[in-house]
């Protein structure tokens, strides 16, 4: 049966979950539900949302008229269910759910002590390890809670032709025997580049060729980036590295790397290992959080110690040595994501959430 679907979101920027609410909703709309997305003004989302899913705008702030406000409009539209998305958005839900009845599910994209996750009606936690930390840490009852990996669009990874490849690696100015190696994700504490330069001179004296590219936002913490930048420089292995910013074509740049590292101290999920596995690239991350459900030891990557630089040196020197297994791992990475990280099968588990809070509304109604 058809749902009337409110998503809400309260991040500007795109991030994993920003993108997760993209996808997801463009899934249920192509499962024939109809989709709301309550979201802040200016972001990316709005730029990037399906035609077909509508957009409702509200700075999420808890002011009395802004709350009534919110509340008068959800009843008008009759949504059947509400879902959360991101700190700001899942206490405005609730909050929601307070003054309407609409059942609310909360996705847990981070593992974060907040006191609203025992007010929602259910808990989509993003991996087993951020389960773990909702039972833990914010009381979340077994009865409300679950775990459904969050996804991303695979198809423009299916896509991508040697002709986008090259342009990528021209771009870079590469001459063509590089071992180039990706790092995808704010350049942030908590992604852990710090490690990996910390490793870099251990790798470029056993991988003369190496080259580091990282691509993502650079202006989230301008000490965290003079610390990164003062390493390499001290190291004299600035010419080793090239820092990108945001990229569209991300997907183009994933294929082209030889190598993915996901160096993260914390990783809930880890979508950046997901997305370079489905362009075929073998990936060296973290053994952290949500990262060995994506990263399977050995098969389609390598595990290393979180926050230790030798380790992470280890795996990324015995993966450049040995090309075939590369393209063993990148095959079977590419397999395990398109099955373990389905979006039509993951977004209809989300929908089974949705129908068994809404039968529950009724049968009380």
């Amino acid at each position: 049966m058809p749902l009337n679907i409110l998503q809400i979101i309260s991040g500007r920027n795109v991030n994993g979950a920003v993108t997760y609410c993209k996808f997801l909703s463009e899934q249920l709309i192509q499962s024939g539900h109809q989709v709301t997305v309550l979201c802040r003004s200016g972001g990316w989302l709005q730029e990037h949302l399906h035609p077909q899913v509508n957009i409702f705008e509200s700075e999420l702030n808890r002011s009395t008229t802004e709350l009534f406000r919110v509340s008068r409009w959800i009843r008008q539209q009759r949504f059947d269910v509400m879902h959360t998305h991101m700190s700001r958005a899942h206490t405005f839900g609730v909050l929601m759910k307070m003054m309407n009845g609409t059942p609310v599910v909360a996705t847990a994209h981070q593992c974060s002590f907040q006191l609203h996750w025992r007010l929602n009606d259910f808990v989509i936690a993003n991996s087993k390890s951020t389960a773990a930390f909702q039972r833990r840490y914010n009381f979340v009852p077994p009865e409300k809670l679950g775990m459904i990996h969050c996804f991303t669009d695979l198809e423009r990874f299916k896509h991508i032709e040697p002709l986008d490849v090259e342009i990528v690696r021209r771009q870079l100015r590469l001459k063509g025997n590089e071992f180039l190696v990706g790092t995808v994700g704010d350049v942030i504490a908590r992604k852990g580049q710090r490690f990996l330069f910390e490793a870099l001179p251990m790798i470029v004296r056993e991988v003369p060729n190496f080259k580091l590219v990282l691509l993502g936002r650079f202006n989230r913490s301008e000490r965290y980036i003079k610390q990164l930048r003062h390493q390499i420089k001290s190291e004299s292995l600035f010419t080793r590295v090239k820092w990108l910013g945001l990229r569209d074509n991300v997907q183009d740049f994933m294929a082209a790397f030889d190598l993915c590292v996901v160096p993260s101290v914390e990783e809930p999920l880890g979508l950046v290992a997901m997305e370079a596995l489905a362009a075929g690239t073998p990936v060296v991350a973290s053994n952290t959080g949500g990262l060995p459900e994506i990263v399977d030891h050995g098969v389609n990557g390598l595990l290393a110690k979180p926050k230790d630089p030798q380790q992470l040196a280890k795996a990324i020197i015995e993966l450049a040595r040995d090309p075939e297994r590369r393209l063993r791992m990148g095959e079977a990475g590419r397999a395990t994501i398109n099955f373990q990280f389905d979006p039509k099968r993951l977004a209809n588990q989300v929908v089974g959430v949705y129908d068994r809070l809404v039968a529950k509304r009724r049968q009380v109604a």
